[in-house]
């Protein structure tokens, strides 16, 4: 795999455009998560206001950028990230996302193919491998 042209920050300001314009009237936040591991693909979208949540459909935009970003934030000597969180504050035009390269995804567990796919895709030496997911493979 090669490091894809664009850098983290463009791909970031991107997404983040994407997430402002799923952000529905009314709303103050937006929750955003996405487990992106070999082909297994799970998105959730949440917006916040004074009256609560609200689930929101993840548009093509942000899973497609959301792809990228995986791809762009791959190093040969870690990987890249297996699971992203991300808040977007409507009032202050933030987006703050968080990484997890390490900790095996929530939900169900990530099945065996999709993490030898995972590695195939995006390679990482045996000592960036964590515990589970090399316990998982075998």
């Amino acid at each position: 795999m090669t490091p894809a042209a664009r850098d983290t920050t463009a791909v970031l300001r991107d997404l983040g455009a994407a997430l402002l314009a799923a952000l529905p009237a009314g709303a103050g936040r937006l929750r955003y998560r996405a487990v992106v591991v070999g082909d297994v693909r799970r998105d959730d979208l949440t917006a916040e206001s004074a009256d609560g949540r609200v689930p929101v459909a993840v548009p093509a935009a942000v899973r497609t950028t959301v792809e990228e970003l995986k791809r762009v934030m791959w190093t040969p000597e870690r990987g890249t990230w297996l699971q992203t969180d991300m808040t977007l504050d409507r009032s202050s035009g933030r987006l703050l996302p968080l990484f997890n390269a390490e900790a095996e995804p929530g939900g169900p567990p990530v099945p065996r193919e999709a993490l030898v796919a995972e590695l195939q895709a995006f390679p990482r030496p045996p000592e960036a491998v964590p515990g589970w997911m090399a316990e998982r493979i075998g």
